[in-house]
């Protein structure tokens, strides 16, 4: 009879690997991955079929946890700047608090290792919260740019913001409101 799975060793795995993609890109060795989470090679191998099976796993979790993060619930009664205003700093919280995870990600996003179904499963689970920032965008910006300002502007803003934040944190909250004005005032129709 096989052992049970341990959890502790996958999520031990999944923390090396974001470590490691963070800062070796998608090309991170299976054997350094593997070392820096305390198993052997082969022991990665259980836990995860493949390199790519890893990777995907590891995309779909960091996603999972800024989904999570995205879809608390907002102040319905205020105007679509405040709400707006109210994701950005939760992106700028996240990023802060997930700075290895923040660098593993934009390196996954970019990986054509990343499957077709795990992008997919990421959209859907960010579905709900990307309405309501499309929803808040409805009335401000040219409607045939709003996936534009969502998708590139918006989170490239706030990687600008996260990295000025980083470096000087007693202006954290300068840094935050210039970088969400230049985001409202930059995507006003």
């Amino acid at each position: 009879m096989a052992r049970p799975l341990s959890e502790e060793k996958r999520q031990a795995l999944l923390d090396a690997a974001a470590e490691l993609v963070a800062s070796l890109g998608t090309s991170a060795p299976t054997a350094k991955i593997a070392k820096a989470a305390g198993v052997s090679e082969g022991t990665l191998f259980t836990y995860f079929s493949t390199k790519d099976d890893l990777l995907n796993q590891l995309f779909l979790e960091i996603e999972a946890n800024l989904a999570e993060t995205m879809l608390a619930p907002y102040p319905a009664s205020v105007s679509a700047e405040h709400r707006l205003f109210a994701v950005w700093n939760r992106l700028i919280d996240w990023g802060l608090a997930h700075a290895t995870a923040l660098k593993a990600l934009r390196q996954l996003k970019v990986s054509d290792r990343i499957t077709p179904e795990s992008r997919s499963q990421c959209h859907t689970m960010l579905r709900d919260a990307r309405t309501m920032v499309e929803e808040c965008l409805a009335d401000h910006a040219a409607p045939d740019r709003i996936n534009f300002y969502i998708d590139t502007i918006l989170f490239d803003l706030a990687d600008t913001s996260i990295n000025a934040v980083t470096a000087k944190p007693e202006e954290s909250d300068t840094i935050r409101q210039a970088g969400f004005d230049l985001f409202w005032k930059g995507s006003a129709a």
